[in-house]
């Protein structure tokens, strides 16, 4: 081999080294790869809340207020007989109705209303003449064992509650409390120990009862969630 292919070869040999320890050194000093990895949002999932009305369960067919609180005194109550009052409006879709168990019996006001995307009318609950249930709220959610106070009057100072769950004839639970004596109002305390009923939705409902036949008087009603 000449000198001068000698000196070519040596030269090729120098910068063929040269690139590699330079592409060594870059390599050295390049940022590792990213990897982007995305967690999926957690999912949410929501279940509507159970209607506010006590009754009826479901789409109503009332077209008229007086009619509802009537056949609600009737048949979710058991008054033997009722006599209602004209409607009262509260505002454009709700108000009230008084219905009684007689001409003279004691008033029980039921509060009715037009629920959202129905021209029809349903019962969210009623009020009834001297009792009152002070706790639980209305619409709270209740579980056992369930303290009950509020205000009452009847004869010999008994009341009565119950708790029902929708979509059943017999209550949950039910007790028997001492209020105020007849015409005297006064306050009650009572415990309801029941088990949670697989409906979502019922009411407690406060009530008297007639000292000549027993028929529910009067009574207060408000929803609840299980």
């Amino acid at each position: 081999m000449t000198g001068s292919r000698r000196a070519l070869v040596i030269v090729v040999v120098v910068v063929v080294v040269a690139l590699g320890s330079w592409a060594l050194v870059a390599n050295s000093h390049s940022p590792a790869p990213t990897t982007t990895t995305t967690t999926p949002a957690p999912v949410t999932t929501t279940t509507a809340p159970p209607s506010s009305a006590v009754w009826p369960l479901g789409r109503s067919g009332y077209t008229d207020p007086v009619a509802v609180a009537r056949a609600f005194a009737l048949r979710y109550l058991a008054m033997p007989t009722v006599v209602t009052s004209a409607y009262r409006a509260g505002d454009s879709r709700s108000g009230e109705v008084d219905v009684r168990p007689s001409d003279r019996g004691p008033v029980t006001t039921v509060l009715v209303r037009q629920l959202s995307g129905t021209e029809t009318w349903s019962v969210l609950g009623a009020v009834g003449q001297d009792l009152t249930i002070t706790t639980p709220p209305s619409l709270s959610v209740v579980r056992s064992p369930l303290t009950v106070t509020g205000t009452s009057t009847a004869f010999e100072g008994v009341a009565n509650l119950e708790l029902r769950a929708d979509g059943q004839s017999a209550p949950v639970a039910s007790a028997i409390v001492h209020g105020g004596s007849m015409g005297v109002v006064g306050p009650f305390h009572g415990v309801l120990s029941f088990t949670t009923p697989t409906a979502r939705a019922g009411a407690l409902i406060l009530f008297t009862r007639s000292a000549k036949d027993g028929s529910l008087l009067v009574a207060s009603v408000m929803r609840v969630w299980f």
